[in-house]
């Protein structure tokens, strides 16, 4: 347990970083509230915005104590006991009891869901926390925390978000050509804030490749324990390749001779992580839907372009990524379908399908190709017993039908600010 004086120190040190940050705040679109009687849990990839998110909702609150344990001084002590410390610390020295506090990355605390627990159950302040982790309110946790926190997930920027951190419109609309412009560079550099309001590209890139590294290193390897990494970074380095892709385990396997099991589990920590991301075909068999090849797709495309040869180049693959992270963003089911043709997405609400979009990111001239991507979608419209179907294109816009089933054509850029 740290001592009294260097726990002072280091609450210190975040109430001046906390005091300044609410200074350099930019409104995400997501707003966040305070649920009554319960914690809020803030969930999400590493640097995607948790922090000020929770910093903006603390900021009409008086007295919150703020410490962030992604601190050093955790790394050596991180017992539970500690947070107790913390409080007690803050109160003599302030001369109050916090108003809020705010416990960054406290899945980094072992044992704190209990004390998160019992801090709820005492209503002494209100408590929001935050994670890097998908597991931090897992079952085993849930269980620790039952009916006492509420998780909201927060994700990098969306379009609309990218636009007014890099003050592109001016303050005003876009023309056609600006918000085609936009979303080449979002497609290129993503939405982590940070990377987005960097002045080069080459500190962009830094950037980037320094959140890869730290999301395997912190919160996958060392988390994890894993002693040797390389069959992790040949898994990392396919699912960045491949992306919208279909894979299976026992694909891993023929590739890289990593076993299914191994794969397996790091598939699952990838994802943990909010990395990677299995989509499981559209099938009424949950047998089936598990057997079968799963599409990956990854939490940024800036991340992804960074990290990898291929680069920006994939735009079909890229638009198809943006799809799925924004959906998942909007708190959709997501699925794909394969019978005789293909559908990228079929979007669920409560098990139901309720949706079925196609992604080509071109106009559509090409006969083949037109022909192909309304086929497929009018297959899938058939299967699940929908009317309507949607194709995001570059900037083709109209809407056909074909018997009894519509099909709208939307350029991408307008779904995703819609």
């Amino acid at each position: 347990m740290l001592e009294r004086a260097e726990i002072k120190k280091i609450t210190d040190d975040w109430q001046s970083w906390f005091q300044a940050s609410k200074n350099i705040l930019v409104a995400r679109s997501q707003k966040l509230s305070l649920p009554k009687n319960n914690a809020l849990a803030i969930t999400g990839v590493r640097r995607c915005g948790k922090t000020f998110a929770a910093v903006e909702l603390a900021k009409n609150f008086q007295n919150v104590l703020y410490v962030n344990f992604e601190d050093p001084s955790f790394y050596q002590d991180n017992s539970v006991r500690n947070l107790d410390n913390i409080i007690s610390v803050y109160t003599e020295y302030s001369g109050t009891a916090p108003g809020m506090v705010l416990f960054d990355e406290i899945q980094n605390i072992d044992g704190w869901e209990r004390w998160a627990r019992k801090a709820v159950d005492m209503k002494k302040w209100p408590l929001v926390i935050t994670g890097s982790s998908s597991r931090l309110l897992g079952s085993e946790i849930s269980t620790a925390i039952s009916g006492r926190c509420i998780e909201k997930q927060l994700w990098p920027l969306s379009l609309g978000e990218y636009i007014t951190f890099t003050g592109s419109h001016g303050g005003t609309s876009l023309s056609q050509d600006g918000y085609l412009a936009a979303l080449r560079s979002y497609m290129r550099w993503g939405g982590f804030p940070q990377c987005v309001q960097s002045a080069s590209e080459a500190d962009k890139t830094e950037l980037l490749r320094q959140y890869m590294n730290d999301l395997v290193y912190k919160d996958i390897i060392n988390r994890h324990k894993i002693r040797t990494k390389r069959n992790l970074d040949q898994m990392t380095g396919y699912y960045l390749a491949n992306i919208s892709k279909l894979h299976s385990y026992s694909g891993l396997k023929k590739a890289f001779g990593i076993s299914t099991e191994t794969s397996s589990e790091y598939g699952g920590f990838l994802e943990e992580a909010f990395l990677f991301f299995e989509v499981k075909r559209f099938h009424p068999n949950q047998k089936v839907q598990s057997r079968d090849p799963k599409k990956i797709y990854v939490i940024d495309t800036g991340l992804r372009n960074a990290n990898t040869p291929s680069g920006a180049n994939d735009t079909g693959k890229l638009a198809e990524n943006i799809v799925y992270v924004h959906l998942r963003r909007k708190g959709c089911g997501v699925r794909y379908f394969s019978e005789n043709r293909e559908t990228d997405f079929v979007v669920m609400q409560d098990g139901e399908p309720v949706d079925a979009i196609q992604v080509c990111y071109s106009d559509m001239q090409d006969a083949e190709t037109y022909r192909r991507e309304v086929e497929g979608l009018c297959e899938c419209l058939e299967k699940t017993k929908l009317q309507t179907g949607l194709i995001l294109t570059l900037n083709r816009e109209e809407t056909i039908r074909r018997g009894n089933k519509r099909i709208k054509f939307v350029p991408l850029y307008k779904w995703l600010l819609q």
